[in-house]
């Protein structure tokens, strides 16, 4: 199986060949793969690096694609131009003996620009081109200026150090790095070129600060409008240049991406998260992006803000390339500085080895697409990570959402976020949607169809107006969120979800409101609301009442099924995590809705799985990720988990299984209902089991 594996990833790279990273017969847009990129923002001194100990290093990580500054702030050529600072350290041509290397070696370089800032010699010569606080001021980073994007700088002097750049240099893509017109701390710019735009766009005068006056309010349509513009220009220019060049940038607002190749953000936070921040981040993204374009979401080495010579927990940049890798995205790693000058290295062996195991495996992971069994549908008010660029905490509007998702990740069920679109929901047989009320006809109508044509639609909290899936239902109360309220789960409530924990549990917590339903017959109800009692003394914390009101409403509807959780389940797991929830929401999916699981795993709770099937449908396979190494704020290294199994139910015949970290294969046992059985080793933090199919 290794040779026949070693001969895929030779056809594949036939295909996309390693020494010519401009052979005619690739591609136009090679970025549309997962590349392995890292990001080092070269410091002035950097100039002086060792050449030769920058290529070894990338080699030993396996890296196809680096992102090279090459000129704004400034120039790492020797630059022509009267306004481009030459860096005073460098001394030959950084960027053209370093290009050369590179693609000798089969790495991509990306120029990377930085034009929100200009040296103090050129600021002085063009005050005219900078950002203006709100006080007045320029605003000065040791010697360099921050410009501003209605200045010519941006506007104008931008495009001769492209121009120049990639004249001298056949660059695999541009970068740009640029900030925006408000900077915290020192606000809205208030430059006169800011003044004189505004003032032609809105016949407004630019507001001093920001306020609640009618100028203020158009005001982000104006900055909306300078860089929509800003960034087609760019995508033009580059097209114009030359064919093929990718092009990325940091600063540009999301709602912008169309012209962006690869599509950029940044976990740029020191701290761990949620244990599932980062599925969250990684899969909502390339859910935005919809195959359209690919996303490149390094994980940064530095702590945020002053503390960039030191990195973060090695760990965390283990789960963030991780859930890259195992998502279909670019891996990414950023730091300052070329590697062998980096002063804190405890996380590069750890993330060395998950870039290897990607070079080693291309043939199994560059044309892979999601093959869950269930699609979540991200909403509650969530605000999108490709619109913040930056990693965010959880937000309170959000915890039902989360909720599911930690479920979910917990219960070993390979799932995809999705959107509320015919298209998306008819590639899952069973799709979730939090807290589904205030939809709109069309969507409802979408939902209705979905499950008229045998999809299984699980919802929660509120149900939607003019929902018929469910048949004539009628609200009659909404109750506030109270104290000492609780969910009876009956004898035939355990038959029908039928989980193992149920068995030990007659009775569970509920926080937050419920929502009160009048069904038809033939609607199936499960739990029942046990309204706020007597919850204090503990001589009178009893209850007298169980309602008819259910909890959990199911119904058939054409050739599918559709049930709802009448008050937040998310809401509450995410709260407490308590199992009982847990075991609500997976009994609904497997039993109540009846989800046959293509891929189900034995394995403690805290090992999260995802599932893909090759492009051509030559294979599948489930990765495995330990989140065993959590402890609180921190993150480690988890111990080995044994007894880990897997019962799959594969597409076609299954020619044979193996694990690619340990290069390792598996004997497996087909049992008589055509599912095959696997006993994993030890999981030593991740793996990657690949069912290979027969021809």
């Amino acid at each position: 199986m290794k040779t026949e594996r070693l001969l895929m990833i030779a056809c594949l790279l036939c295909l996309y060949p390693v020494n010519d990273v401009h052979s005619e017969d690739q591609p136009s847009e090679w970025w549309m793969k997962p590349h392995r990129m890292i990001q080092t923002n070269l410091r002035e001194i950097d100039a002086t690096m060792d050449v030769d100990r920058y290529i070894r290093d990338l080699k030993e990580f396996g890296v196809n694609v680096i992102k090279f500054n090459v000129g704004g702030i400034h120039a790492n050529y020797p630059t022509d131009l009267k306004y481009h600072y030459r860096n005073p350290f460098m001394t030959g041509d950084l960027v053209g003996t370093m290009l050369k290397r590179l693609h000798a070696e089969g790495i991509r370089m990306i120029g990377r620009f930085d034009v929100s800032r200009l040296d103090e010699t050129v600021a002085a010569q063009h005050p005219d081109w900078l950002y203006v606080s709100e006080a007045g001021k320029h605003v000065d980073y040791n010697g360099q200026f921050m410009t501003c994007p209605s200045g010519e700088y941006q506007l104008k002097y931008m495009y001769k150090i492209f121009d120049e750049a990639l004249d001298r240099y056949p660059l695999d893509g541009v970068f740009i790095n640029v900030k925006g017109y408000y900077h915290e701390g020192n606000g809205m710019c208030q430059c006169d070129n800011c003044h004189r735009l505004f003032k032609e766009f809105t016949g407004m005068d630019l507001p001093p600060t920001r306020s609640d006056s009618p100028a203020y309010k158009k005001y982000a349509d104006f900055t909306r409008m300078m860089m929509n513009k800003q960034t087609a220009r760019v995508r033009g220019f580059l097209e114009g240049k030359r064919f093929g060049i990718m092009f990325c940038s940091d600063g540009f607002p999301a709602v912008y991406v169309d012209e962006e190749d690869v599509v950029r953000g940044e976990f740029g936070s020191a701290r761990i998260g949620g244990t599932y921040h980062d599925t969250d981040r990684v899969k909502s993204s390339m859910l935005e992006l919809n195959g359209r374009r690919i996303q490149y979401n390094p994980t940064a080495n530095h702590f945020p803000g002053s503390y960039r010579l030191a990195g973060v927990a090695p760990s965390l940049h283990v789960r963030r390339v991780w859930e890259q890798l195992v998502n279909g995205a670019w891996l990414g790693f950023y730091c300052m500085g070329p590697l062998q000058l980096l002063e804190d290295r405890a996380g590069m062996d750890t993330l060395r080895d998950i870039y290897r195991l990607h070079e080693a495996n291309e043939a199994w992971l560059l044309d892979t697409k999601p093959a869950g069994d269930v699609g979540l549908i991200r909403r509650g008010g969530e605000e999108s990570y490709l619109h913040s660029r930056i990693s965010k905490p959880i937000s309170l509007t959000s915890r039902e959402y989360q909720g599911i998702l930690q479920i979910l990740c917990e219960g070993q069920v390979a799932f995809e976020l999705t959107r509320l679109d015919a298209q998306h929901l008819n590639q899952f047989p069973l799709v979730i949607l939090p807290n589904a009320g205030g939809l709109d006809p069309e969507e409802v109508a979408v939902l209705d169809e979905y499950v008229k044509q045998g999809g299984k639609l699980l919802l929660t909290q509120q149900l939607p107006k003019g929902l018929k899936c469910l048949g004539e239902v009628k609200l009659l109360e909404t109750r506030p969120s109270q104290q000492g309220v609780y969910l009876r789960i009956r004898p035939e409530d355990k038959t029908t979800l039928d989980m193992p924990l149920l068995d030990d549990l007659d009775i569970v917590f509920l926080r937050g409101e419920f929502h009160a339903y009048q069904t038809g017959e033939d609607v199936k109800k499960v739990l029942r609301l046990i309204p706020q009692d007597m919850i204090r003394p503990a001589e009178k914390t009893y209850y007298r009442n169980v309602s008819d009101h259910p909890a959990l409403i199911c119904r058939n509807y054409g050739k599918g099924a559709a049930a709802c959780f009448t008050f937040g389940i998310g809401t509450n797991y995410e709260q407490q995590a308590h199992q009982g929830h847990a075991a609500l929401l997976l009994g609904a999916i497997d039993n109540l809705l009846g989800l046959e699981r293509r891929a189900l795993v034995s394995a403690p709770t805290l090992v999260e799985i995802n599932q893909r099937v090759d492009g051509q449908g030559q294979f599948e396979w489930i990765s495995l990720f330990s989140h065993y190494g959590q402890r609180g704020i921190a993150l480690h290294i988890p111990p080995p988990i044994s007894d880990i199994r897997i019962s799959f139910m594969p597409r076609k015949p299954v020619r044979a299984v193996h694990l690619l970290r340990a290069d390792q294969e598996l004997t497996f046992t087909k049992r008589d209902d055509d599912r095959i059985t696997i006993e994993l080793p030890p999981l030593n933090h991740y793996e990657i089991v690949v069912f290979d199919y027969q021809d």
